[in-house]
């Protein structure tokens, strides 16, 4: 029997469960996603890393350094993409004629997750991986250029804004191939999303982070695959 009753979460602000406060242009913290009840209800130890604007490269540094420190969980869930396949939008508005790459290009993101993965193993850590939820393009296009930024050279570059939303699902696509390849669990947030009937409700102003119906679905989403794949029992 599993002895060692932590989780740890490797990912970004989605996780992290920042939002934008009501109201406000603000970000802040909220418990809507109610990992800490997740945890509990298993009898789990949650450790949750999760960073804003975390990339995967980012995050591949943070867990070899807790690796290296001898902190070796039971489970790691990785939860990365949304930062990575986000653009430097000031760059592509003052260039919409260059080529820009994104954050971390998906080759290279695929390979780092695929290293994360070996990584844990080697540990002998269980890997768990999330696809990744839905974005509003146009709600995202709105924000980007809320200060200027032009709108016009963003969708001259782009083509149409719904690019925005295609570049993201292809590293959602990624994950879902990586888990099939790799054999780890997956647990698909993105459905709980693309589920209901409109996506905007359970969305902030921004376009991509998760508002408190949309953190709620991600509760859903991560009881539910609790209760399906109990990891450490």
């Amino acid at each position: 029997m599993q002895t060692n009753r932590v989780i740890s979460i490797f990912g970004d602000s989605i996780l992290k469960g920042v939002r934008m406060l009501s109201g406000t242009t603000r970000y802040g913290t909220t418990d809507d996603i109610g990992l800490e009840s997740i945890a509990k209800s298993h009898d789990w130890i949650l450790d949750n890393r999760s960073r804003f604007g975390c990339t995967v490269q980012k995050g591949e540094q943070l867990l070899n350094r807790q690796l290296e420190k001898g902190e070796t969980p039971a489970v790691v869930l990785l939860e990365y993409g949304g930062n990575d396949a986000d653009f430097r939008w000031a760059e592509v508005a003052a260039r919409p004629d260059g080529e820009h790459l994104p954050n971390t290009p998906l080759p290279v993101f695929v390979e780092t997750m695929h290293r994360m993965i070996n990584t844990l193993r080697a540990h002998r850590v269980k890997p768990v991986l999330t696809t990744l939820p839905p974005i509003s393009s146009e709600r995202y296009l709105d924000w980007i250029t809320r200060d200027g930024l032009s709108k016009e050279n963003i969708l001259l570059w782009l083509g149409d804004a719904n690019a925005i939303y295609r570049y993201q699902e292809k590293y959602s696509l990624a994950i879902e191939r990586l888990a099939v390849e790799t054999g780890c669990f997956l647990v698909d947030l993105r459905s709980a999303f693309l589920e209901q009937r409109a996506l905007l409700p359970y969305l902030c102003a921004d376009g991509i982070h998760p508002n408190d119906a949309g953190q709620r679905l991600i509760h859903d989403a991560l009881r539910r695959a609790a209760d399906a794949n109990p990891v450490l029992a």
